[in-house]
């Protein structure tokens, strides 16, 4: 082997190796850093020229705009009639809360439940006989009203009671163009290895809108300036992160407030968020083909978190197989790669085993199952690439636990 080639497939192998160990583990270090030198500007600009660094967002003598809560419902009679109740309770004057919620040819009684709220004023109810998807569903929702400000959520998501008006209250900045509330996952059995990564999640969503940099929205709890709206295609998969990408590169700011927060329920086995995943998955490479405006038109910041946070997790299976296989060639000529190979194959080979047991119910050590957690989505972007590289993703909206 040449010394140019051995070079190339060592900067292959470690490249890739790295680029997703800073995507996991470096990167919220590097955006603390970052995030802390931001907020250490602001708190500068404050002391010497006096400019406020804190916005209002607690005031109660806001003029509360008209809203439109709106939710697409696809066999969702578990939680609907709960969740119609959850928001007619909201704390918001009932004047200006008006809720679109539309069954999306549901088969089972989502649609009874719709048709049967009688007359009450501020829920408008569709219930449509053909499942055309939820971004269509969206598009006709969005199109029924002409609130200024869009609330977007999901049947099986509940609010807080205040939770409404600590999101809208972020709209009383002019140049906010969208606020993302907090998703609370719970479950039966107490923490589990979803919510756990969750939190991580969560920690890099705000010090991300720290630093101007949010990317997306919780889907469960965010809202939009209607002049921002643009109608999704219908294929859309990942309508929320779309939607919050179009704010932003719309070069309007996008908010994180962890005070308005929603709960939902999270399935205790990582077996049952598998499929959910993976239609994630299919979305995320779908966004990213479709929507190059979101590195080009964006903000320095927004593409910094862009690239680090999603783009390289949704390409780390990529990477590791890249990897590994330049380790597999360079193996063939040095004891110390033969090494490396092996400890990636049981590493992997560790970790599937491990996912394999949490599916069968065994209770594993947190750490490990995390690295099954870890393992079951990155094949879930693995397979998730393939169905959209070759167009097998018709009906990817569909039921699930969450």
């Amino acid at each position: 082997m040449g010394e140019t080639l051995r070079l190339a497939l060592e900067v292959v192998a470690w490249g890739g190796i790295g680029a997703v160990v800073y995507s996991y583990a470096l990167f919220p270090v590097v955006l603390f850093l970052v995030a802390a030198l931001h907020q250490a500007g602001r708190d500068a600009a404050f002391v010497l020229r006096k400019r406020d660094r804190r916005k209002a967002l607690d005031r109660v003598d806001l003029d509360w705009p008209h809203v439109a809560v709106v939710i697409s419902a696809y066999n969702e009679e578990r939680h609907l009639q709960q969740r119609i109740d959850n928001l007619m309770a909201l704390d918001y004057p009932a004047d200006r809360l008006h809720a679109y919620i539309g069954s999306d040819g549901s088969r089972d009684g989502t649609a009874a439940i719709l048709t049967g709220q009688g007359d009450e004023p501020r829920l408008k109810a569709f219930a449509f006989e053909v499942n055309r998807g939820k971004a269509s569903v969206l598009n006709d929702l969005v199109s029924r009203g002409d609130e200024p400000i869009l609330v977007f959520s999901d049947a099986n998501t509940f609010f807080r009671p205040d939770a409404l008006k600590r999101l809208v209250a972020g709209f009383a900045d002019p140049g906010v163009g969208g606020v993302s509330g907090e998703l609370r996952l719970i479950g039966a059995g107490g923490d589990n290895q979803d919510s756990l990564y969750w939190r991580v999640e969560q920690f890099l969503k705000f010090f991300e809108a720290r630093i101007g940099a949010l990317l997306g929205a919780n889907g469960a709890i965010y809202a939009i300036r209607r002049s921002l709206w643009k109608p999704l295609r219908p294929d859309t998969i990942c309508d929320d992160f779309c939607v919050a990408m179009n704010v932003a590169a719309a070069r309007s700011r996008l908010l994180y407030e962890p005070r308005a927060w929603a709960e939902e329920e999270t399935p205790e086995r990582i077996g049952e968020e598998v499929k959910r995943r993976i239609r994630i998955g299919i979305g995320n490479f779908q966004a990213l083909v479709r929507h190059p405006e979101y590195l080009l038109r964006t903000s320095w910041a927004t593409r910094f978190a862009y690239l680090s946070h999603k783009v390289l997790r949704w390409i780390a299976p990529h990477l590791l197989i890249v990897a590994m296989a330049a380790s597999a060639a360079l193996a063939v000529e040095s004891t110390g790669w033969r090494w490396g190979l092996l400890a990636q194959a049981l590493s992997y080979l560790g970790a599937a085993a491990a996912l394999g047991l949490t599916q069968r119910g065994v209770k594993l050590p947190k750490v490990i199952t995390l690295a099954a957690f870890l393992y079951a989505l990155n094949w879930a972007f693995l397979v998730a690439s393939w169905r959209y590289a070759t167009g097998r993703y018709a009906g990817s909206w569909a039921r699930s636990s969450r």
